[in-house]
């Protein structure tokens, strides 16, 4: 689809139609992204073991962090670029693609010369104990020399749906996700490059990625591309302010596994962290679902955010507002009923005392999916309004204050065994503070519809 016609869809098209044109390729994407997660920790559990496991999750929260700064970048330069679209300011949106750009590239090489130079101390600041820092530093190496591609990938994954490609990302994405799976196996069970071949498994697969959505990109079809336009440092600050939210729902991601890892080594050891690491990946499946979603639709709402249709944007949110709840709950009930059934997978059955520690958080988990979705649309729908503030606000308590209160004064308070518990109440916290904005949000758009509906009368 050519630019033209990308905008005249946005614009014209039924609400139910836009969703399922934007959002099912986003989820699809966003899944495959979990899935590989998963298989990771499937051939990392059973082929290397659950020191292995631990390892790679004690790394987790620095690649959560690096990636949250190019989602920041990703999610801002589409907000700029849709909502360009939106007003007809072409200047701005190519300028915007070509800053976001070179920005991520600055950035992945940055992140990869820091974190390689200091590698052994890093892995100690994320908690790796000398029983695992073997396997922590050889993931990290595996990983961070390929931080420029990966996040170029991510960044390039927003673009084309900004670009009314979202099929295209889709299908990318999970190319690169069932190479990274292939590679994976074949570089720890063939070639026995343990931990480091799962780093660079993940490296080599978002490389083709980052190469192959650049020359989509670059197609004259598209009147926006990433190298047509001039590098604008005023741009990079406004990306970032409008995609903060977003990459702090990312670093958040970083945050909650940083101190469920810190605690649960100090109170269960290896043990405990084993098994959270096999909840999380079960609740990230969720959760990226519902992100995919709310991501999704973030270049319809802003492209009629910018043409002043509100009354689209407010559509958009009713409707995936239901889809979320929808989602929330299936993934909820699986949790709980199907649960121990998932954990088993992941290790043999001499690790009872594993699977008994996450078949209880998972039940637990579970709640919280009660609330998140309507959480995550929030966030985005704040994003996709330009509104970063609001976003921010929403992201932060849900993902970092009102967790790190939770996690760090449950154990204390009722015993380490009630610690599952800090995830849904902090949703319960964030959904209090999110139905607030969003209802103030729909109430102002409504006296703004009236008093301008006044003046036409008058006229």
């Amino acid at each position: 689809m050519n630019t033209q016609n990308h905008e005249l869809a946005l614009a014209n098209d039924s609400i139910p139609a836009l969703i399922k044109r934007f959002a099912i390729p986003s989820v699809i994407g966003m899944i495959s992204i979990g899935i590989q997660s998963i298989i990771d920790g499937l051939i990392v559990g059973n082929y290397l073991g659950a020191n292995a496991l631990t390892s790679v999750s004690l790394i987790i929260p620095l690649y959560s962090f690096v990636a949250s700064i190019a989602i920041i970048i990703g999610i801002g330069s589409q907000t700029l670029v849709s909502v360009g679209q939106g007003k007809g300011d072409y200047a701005k949106a190519q300028n915007a693609m070509t800053t976001g750009y070179f920005s991520i590239i600055i950035f992945g090489f940055l992140a990869s010369l820091l974190i390689l130079l200091f590698s052994e101390s890093t892995a100690r600041l994320l908690g790796a104990t000398d029983m695992v820092m073997s396997d922590s530093q050889n993931y990290m190496k595996g990983l961070f020399i390929f931080m420029i591609p990966i996040s170029v990938a991510f960044y390039n994954d927003y673009m084309l749906r900004s670009m009314g490609h979202p099929k295209k990302a889709m299908t990318l994405m999970t190319l690169s996700v069932t190479l990274n799976i292939v590679l994976n196996i074949l570089l720890i069970t063939v070639f026995g490059w343990g931990t480091f071949g799962v780093g660079f498994a993940t490296g080599i697969s978002f490389t083709i990625s980052a190469f192959a959505s650049t020359v989509i990109l670059q197609s004259e079809k598209n009147k926006i591309r990433p190298f047509k336009g001039s590098f604008r440092p005023k741009l990079l600050w406004e990306m970032f302010y409008n995609g903060s939210s977003e990459g702090v729902s990312e670093l958040a991601g970083g945050v909650t596994i940083f101190l469920f890892n810190i605690t649960l080594m100090k109170h269960l050891g290896e043990s405990g962290v084993a098994a959270f690491t096999i909840i999380n990946y079960i609740y990230f499946i969720g959760a990226i679902t519902l992100v995919g979603v709310s991501d999704g639709v973030i270049p319809i709402i802003s492209y009629n955010f910018g043409a002043k249709q509100y009354s689209r944007c407010k559509a958009v949110f009713k409707y995936v507002i239901l889809v979320n709840a929808a989602i929330g709950g299936v993934i909820a009930i699986i949790m709980v009923f199907l649960g121990p059934y998932i954990i088993e997978l992941f290790l043999d059955n001499s690790e009872q005392e594993i699977i008994a520690i996450a078949t209880n958080g998972a039940a637990i988990y579970a709640l919280a999916f009660l609330l998140n979705g309507f959480n995550i649309l929030s966030a985005s729908f704040f994003t996709a309004t330009t509104d970063a503030k609001r976003s921010i606000i929403i992201s932060s308590l849900r993902g970092i204050i009102f967790m790190s209160i939770a996690v760090t004064t449950i154990p204390s308070a009722f015993g380490i065994e009630y610690i599952w518990f800090a995830v849904p109440i902090a949703e319960l916290a964030t959904f209090s503070i999110s139905l607030t904005l969003i209802c103030n949000l729909l109430k102002r758009w409504k006296r703004d519809a009236l008093y301008m509906k006044s003046i036409d009368l008058k006229r």
